[in-house]
């Protein structure tokens, strides 16, 4: 072959070789948990805030709390209705959840996993964040619903953590979470979360309801809505084990 020939072919293959990771390094330019931390922004304020929140069931079940968060690991959950529910709360301290129950009189230890009410997890209300409890890998991109949005699969940093594995959609253009699919540690599929509703909440636009699907039975679906949100200074002593006792 001409030698000139040849340099000629290898400088075309070299600047395709270039285009074509250009164009690949752009979608995956963002670090996937960067985007994970993004996302968890939109989602909630960061630092100190209170919420009020509903879940409504696809059985007909209509249950309220008012939730007071100090940081990533300090969450207090006050169950409001219905009244027979009164007097119980949760309080996450760090990965540890307790349950106050009016008529054992002293907090329970129990799981992120367990179900609070149809198809939300304790976890759900009380561990509102994926960047700190997951590590995150960018699976690819794909548009949803008319929006192109990151793709990303979530694994637990440990196994105490609400969900072992989760699949992530996160659009591209503002980082808001467009839904979410939460496995076990086999892979099994267990529900879905859609995020909806974006409206301004807290100084920025955030989804006030989420949509639970059972993953098996369709039928099983729990909303939650998210009635207030707002920026709100809680005092450190709102969230110990001894509190839990004032709010009966």
């Amino acid at each position: 072959m001409n030698p000139k020939l040849h340099l000629h072919i290898g400088l075309i293959v070299s600047v395709m070789a270039g285009l074509l990771a250009v164009a690949t390094g752009k979608a995956f330019a963002e670090d996937p948990n960067a985007i994970v931390s993004k996302a968890d922004a939109v989602r909630v304020p960061q630092g100190s805030y209170q919420f009020d929140t509903t879940i409504q069931g696809s059985e007909g079940s209509n249950n309220g709390y008012t939730v007071y968060v100090k940081d990533l690991n300090h969450t207090l959950v006050v169950y409001t209705q219905p009244p027979t529910e009164r007097g119980k709360s949760l309080l996450m301290l760090d990965d540890d959840l307790w349950i106050y129950l009016p008529n054992v009189k002293k907090p329970i230890r129990i799981p992120l996993q367990q179900r609070l009410v149809g198809e939300v997890s304790n976890g759900d209300m009380a561990r509102l964040n994926f960047a700190a409890d997951y590590n995150a890998t960018l699976a690819g991109e794909e548009t949803v619903s008319g929006t192109d949005a990151f793709v990303l699969d979530l694994v637990a940093k440990s196994e105490n953590k609400t969900y072992n594995k989760v699949k992530y959609w996160v659009a591209k253009a503002d980082f808001k979470p467009i839904k979410a699919e939460f496995f076990t540690v086999s892979g099994q599929s267990l529900k879905t979360c859609a995020y909806e509703d974006f409206r301004e909440a807290a100084g920025a636009v955030r989804p006030m309801r989420l949509i639970f699907q059972d993953t098996i039975n369709k039928d099983k679906k729990s909303t939650m809505t998210f009635v207030t949100m707002n920026k709100k200074q809680n005092p450190d002593n709102m969230f110990t084990k001894e509190y839990m006792k004032t709010l009966e």
